[in-house]
């Protein structure tokens, strides 16, 4: 079975022009990167672990060396306060996230979300990879939101 849905994804994946690489993992029966959306450069990743059926999927986002010096210079109180936003609003989103190393040294956030395989369908995980990307962009928009924000505070824009 895992041959067969391995192949019947690559197709989908080819056929959405998502497809970029497999990729070699030991651990893995297939691992699949893909650009979703199509042209866009952002990346996720398309994971059956052996032994389980599930697939799991998984992009992340690290932030640049101007976003994390602007999020990390503002005031600490500032910065919890957006930050616990941040974690509110991703609440309710459909994948699970992970700071990375830890909420106090925001470097990068890891998004992730599984699908079953008997629930396999291209609408389904074309939408699993949507809600991916949609998390991605939000913290795209947070942070440049942070930087016109900081640009504004320090009289950059008149």
């Amino acid at each position: 079975m895992s041959e067969d849905i391995k192949e019947k994804i690559k197709g989908w994946l080819e056929e959405e022009k998502i497809f970029k690489e497999e990729v070699e993992d030991e651990k893995a029966e297939f691992h699949f990167a893909v650009e979703y959306p199509s042209g866009s450069g952002q990346s996720c990743e398309i994971i059956k672990l052996k032994d389980k059926d599930i697939l799991i999927l998984g992009s992340r986002i690290v932030l640049s060396e101007e976003h994390f010096k602007a999020l990390h210079s503002m005031p600490k109180n500032q910065r919890d306060s957006l930050l616990w936003q941040v974690r509110f609003d991703l609440l309710f989103r459909e994948p699970e996230f992970r700071i990375i190393p830890s909420v106090q040294e925001f470097k990068s956030i890891e998004f992730t979300d599984n699908l079953y395989l008997e629930e396999v369908t291209l609408p389904v995980l074309m939408n699993k990879l949507r809600e991916i990307f949609k998390c991605k962009l939000y913290i795209i928009w947070r942070m440049t939101q942070l930087m016109s924000s900081a640009d504004e505070a320090s009289g950059l824009y008149q």
